[in-house]
């Protein structure tokens, strides 16, 4: 129903739905707070953000206190939290909510778990809405750092005196990379957000690098390094 934008009768359900699993489940029970959080998507979707907010945080209260305040469905939960209170202009909780999230995926999971940068973007996109683009071309820089440092083990800085003649670089074992390791659709995305972002502010030239690199992502390792070359030379200029 949702699916079908039939949102009056997805609400029916939903709601009867939370209804018997709080009956014979429990108030706090997990499976509640996953049928709140459906509806809080549900109504999301009808742009009635105020109204989903308060079924976010109980699902939220629920999961914490199930699950304990550092699971990784609790970053989930605060990532949607985080979502619907930024279409309110609520940036001080949305930053509050995404950095706690990074937090928690960054402990449980590990920095290199693809939720820590897909956060960190969300994150950044909420900077870019508050036109705070030093905060957010940081995040974008530490996402694309950290891909690069998984996929070559060191700073693109350290990768000048060992590269092939293809100009790729070389493994420990002296290999060449033919393809690319890190989390590619992240980094693709991390590197168009970026692109927006210099495009904002009038840096056409490096906009347009980074969207090239950006389509290369998957095939070519070497587009990560141009990109991590171009922010730090962009960064020394302005």
């Amino acid at each position: 129903y949702r699916d079908q934008s039939k949102f009056k009768e997805a609400s029916s359900l939903l709601n009867d739905a939370l209804a018997i699993r709080e009956k014979t489940l429990g108030p706090d029970h997990p499976a509640v707070a996953a049928t709140l959080n459906n509806l809080a998507v549900l109504y999301g979707k009808r742009n009635k953000f105020k109204e989903a907010e308060p079924l976010c945080k109980r699902a939220l209260e629920i999961r914490e206190k199930f699950l304990g305040p550092s699971h990784p469905d609790v970053a989930k939960q605060l990532n949607n939290l985080a979502l619907l209170c930024q279409n309110q202009g609520k940036y001080e909780e949305v930053e509050t909510y995404y950095k706690r999230a990074i937090d928690i995926y960054t402990k449980s999971l590990g920095p290199d778990d693809p939720n820590v940068a897909k956060t960190k973007n969300n994150l950044a996109s909420a900077y870019l809405k508050q036109q705070k683009y030093k905060e957010a071309e940081q995040l974008y820089k530490d996402v694309l750092t950290r891909a690069h440092e998984k996929e070559f083990g060191a700073s693109p800085q350290d990768l000048s005196s060992s590269t092939n003649a293809s100009g790729g670089p070389y493994d420990a074992q002296g290999g060449w990379y033919k393809t690319i390791r890190a989390d590619t659709p992240t980094v693709t995305t991390t590197l168009k957000n970026l692109s927006l972002l210099y495009r904002r502010q009038g840096r056409y030239e490096a906009a347009d690098t980074l969207e090239n690199c950006a389509s290369r992502a998957r095939k070519d390792p070497q587009a990560l390094t141009q990109a991590l070359q171009l922010i730090k030379q962009s960064n020394s200029l302005s």
